[in-house]
């Protein structure tokens, strides 16, 4: 198993999302709910251009409360087994909007993942 890393991208432009996935030889997988953002750069349609095959869209770990309240993952265990078996392959990168990992869905799905296939997570 590779290592789990985690991405919240206020703050960060899309490039260094970019040189950050290349330098891991990571996935990037968006678990928002929505794969939109007020800022273009960071709709899924975007970084699809911009990392190519290195972008994968995972909406069973979008948290339906994203809004407000307590985090409602689409679904959790079928998120977790996905990640799984990417993270067969190569390092993986969880990106949400989140600046604050403690506030964002990110971490407790990280955690599940890292509970069930004992990886280490590397909050960026």
């Amino acid at each position: 198993m590779h290592q789990l890393y985690t991405f919240g991208y206020s703050g960060p432009l899309p490039h260094e999302l970019r040189a950050l996935a290349e330098h891991l030889d990571a996935i990037v997988v968006d678990i928002r709910f929505s794969p939109r953002s007020r800022n273009p750069a960071w709709t899924a349609g975007r970084l699809t251009s911009l990392l190519g095959e290195r972008y994968r869209r995972l909406s069973v770990l979008g948290n339906r409360n994203y809004k407000g309240g307590p985090i409602e993952f689409v679904d959790l265990a079928e998120g977790v087994v996905k990640v799984g078996g990417l993270l067969r392959e190569r390092p993986v990168i969880l990106l949400c909007v989140c600046t604050d990992v403690e506030r964002c869905h990110r971490l407790p799905a990280a955690e599940a993942i890292a509970a069930r296939y004992g990886v280490t997570i590397t909050h960026c």
